[in-house]
């Protein structure tokens, strides 16, 4: 949808389009010579002492006026966000207003809802007014909050990560064939040279990373190893980025590999794994529909994934995560409930259910016209929340993204003792992460929480092959202060401002 949006506040127009996007998908911003759009926005504001009032006209395609009032006051960054906040609120009013939509998340757009009910726990306050406090402000149905709360819960059982603890990701950005729905940063695997190349280079970062690590007296609580497909390695290359990742793995309490293919996963890859110590895999099918795998391009089987999942069983894995897709091309609630209970009949520890995202750099959107729509959608989670409880899983984290279908989320499930340190640590800003190879991003968490440095790899897989040692540098420079930028935790901007006077940095 062409959309064109007049306000004073420009610092605030991506946020906004992102509301707009809520009700609106695939929307396109008008420059303002461009004439009016399919949806015209008008945002005006007028100001009295500390009070601020915003008032939204919409007009074209949707058709309302809504206006709020709220009292901007503190310093400037403080005002900031309470200013952007009450306009995403008014936008979303209308918009709601108008379509007769309510987007289960609300107003919020951020990727880590459960980042805001942490910080306002970690800031003294019980998780019912906490929870109170984020339904009001960004409308999130009790659907969705109540999510929040069990992830919460499930998440403080865990053990507390160590003060010298840390995550580690080592990155395999190769796959047998690019599924269309993938974004991430991942290339056909080519050439056994092209792969050996990679393979020095990472298990020289690696190596390097562990001096690191040993030079700073930090210890990793998780390895992860993810892709792309890690499994796509021939066993000779996988054993030489095992190996060079023993230093890291020595006391962790997880070490993750993500063998996602099924059709890359051999008896031997699982032995040389499980002498390595790893004690987690993932063996994902996504659906179990041939046809689907086709359309979406996995040159696997439904046939594989079973067979996979055998032979990881057979080679002693006791901890399995396989997901799901919920929304892809042609495929209604009667076939993805047919996939969960296929998956769930063999029990895996886990199992954590996507919802379709709808990327630019992903070749899905010619198959626009055959995905389900956004109810159908938002039914297969239910499901699949509905299902899980009763077969024992509880959610234990939860991410979003832009553009999915149905304004939906990501929902990772585990029978209780198998949830995926990980992935929490890493999507809740919990724990410094030193990450390693093409396209790999590591943090430094700060001890208050409050200040995140980041330094990314590059991402060309040429690049990165070529500029190892300059990754290295990156990852010490983060202990020298040196990174991406300081910022508060993820949507800092709608951090509880009436339980914390500290100024964050951003």
């Amino acid at each position: 949808m062409r959309v064109s949006l007049s306000s004073p506040l420009p610092g605030f127009h991506k946020e906004l389009l992102d509301i707009v996007d809520l009700f609106c998908p695939r929307v396109e911003r008008l420059g303002p010579d461009e004439g009016p759009g399919e949806l015209d926005v008008l945002i005006t504001q007028q100001t009295q002492g500390t009070m601020r009032r915003c008032c939204v006209r919409l007009s074209g395609s949707l058709t309302s006026e809504f206006s709020n009032e709220q009292e901007i006051y503190g310093d400037a960054l403080l005002m900031r966000r309470l200013h952007k906040r009450q306009v995403k609120r008014a936008l979303f009013g209308a918009l709601s207003q108008a379509s007769g939509l309510r987007p289960p998340w609300g107003s919020l757009t951020g990727i880590r809802p459960t980042r805001l009910l942490l910080d306002a726990m970690q800031a003294g306050q019980p998780m019912d007014r906490a929870a109170a406090w984020l339904q009001d402000t960004f409308q999130i149905s009790d659907e969705k909050l109540s999510l929040l709360k069990e992830i919460i819960a499930v998440q403080q059982r865990l053990p507390e990560l160590g003060p010298q603890q840390i995550a580690c990701y080592i990155g395999i950005p190769f796959c047998v064939s690019r599924c269309r729905y993938c974004s991430f940063i991942s290339r056909v695997a080519g050439k056994r040279t092209d792969l050996a190349a990679y393979v020095h280079a990472l298990t020289k970062e690696i190596k390097g990373t562990a001096r690191l690590m040993a030079q700073h007296g930090l210890t990793a609580r998780s390895v992860y190893v993810g892709g792309g497909t890690p499994t796509v390695l021939d066993e000779e290359m996988l054993a030489q980025v095992l190996e060079a990742a023993k230093p890291l793995c020595e006391g962790a309490s997880e070490i993750t590999v993500e063998a996602g293919r099924p059709d890359t996963i051999t008896p031997g890859k699982l032995r040389l794994m499980r002498d390595a110590g790893v004690g987690r895999i993932s063996v994902n099918p996504q659906t179990m529909h041939d046809r689907t795998l086709e359309a979406v391009g996995r040159r696997h089987t439904t046939a594989q994934t079973v067979e996979a999942y055998h032979q990881a069983r057979e080679a002693g894995f006791a901890s399995i995560n396989m997901d799901l897709i919920a929304g892809l091309p042609g495929e209604n609630i009667e076939m993805f409930e047919h996939s969960l209970a296929r998956v769930m009949a063999l029990r895996p520890e886990g199992v954590t259910v996507h919802t379709l995202s709808v990327k630019r750099s992903s070749d899905m959107h010619r198959y626009k016209d055959a995905l389900p729509e956004g109810d159908a959608v938002a039914r297969m989670v239910t499901v699949a929340r509905e299902q899980s409880a009763l077969a024992g899983y509880r959610p234990y984290y939860v991410y979003r993204q832009k553009h999915m279908a149905g304004n939906l989320e990501n929902i990772g499930y585990a029978i209780p003792g198998h949830a995926c340190l990980y992935n929490i640590d890493m999507m809740e800003d919990h724990a410094t992460v030193l990450a390693m190879g093409a396209g790999a991003m590591s943090k430094r968490v700060y001890a208050d929480g409050r200040r995140i440095l980041r330094a990314p790899n590059v991402k060309d897989v040429d690049h990165y092959i070529s500029r190892v040692d300059e990754m290295l540098k990156r990852k010490h420079d983060l202990f020298l202060g040196i990174g991406k930028g300081v910022r508060a935790p993820a949507d800092a901007e709608d951090f509880p401002e009436e339980w914390s006077k500290q100024e964050l940095t951003n």
